[in-house]
């Protein structure tokens, strides 16, 4: 095997490795969903890389949310100090479900989608 081929297989198998979440939703899509039947809140940034992933994942599948800035809003900034928060994204689904970061899989499970 060439190095040329070889370096071209590392980056095919680097590139599966990094996009294994959306390539695991294009095989295998969620299916439609029922807008409104879940309460879901999404607490973040306007400069956070993942809110802006949990956000297209969001808009991508039809999942109404809304959308609560940290530093921007009293209301924001207020609740993500009481969850003693760290970082964001933070998803809560139905008042009872936290998922801290983003994790598609955890949003699928606690939306019942899987």
């Amino acid at each position: 095997m060439s190095k040329t081929t070889f370096l071209l297989l590392i980056a095919l198998v680097g590139g599966l490795l990094q996009n294994q979440s959306k390539i695991k939703h294009w095989l295998h899509p969620p299916p439609p969903r029922t807008p409104g039947n879940d309460k879901v809140i999404l607490y973040s940034t306007t400069w956070c890389g993942y809110c802006a992933k949990t956000r297209k994942y969001f808009a991508d599948n039809g999942i109404d949310y809304q959308d609560i800035d940290v530093e921007q809003t009293d209301e924001g900034r207020t609740t993500y100090q009481q969850m003693g928060a760290n970082g964001v994204p933070i998803i809560v689904i139905n008042n009872d479900t936290i998922i801290r970061g983003y994790d598609i899989d955890e949003i699928d499970t606690a939306l019942g989608v899987q």
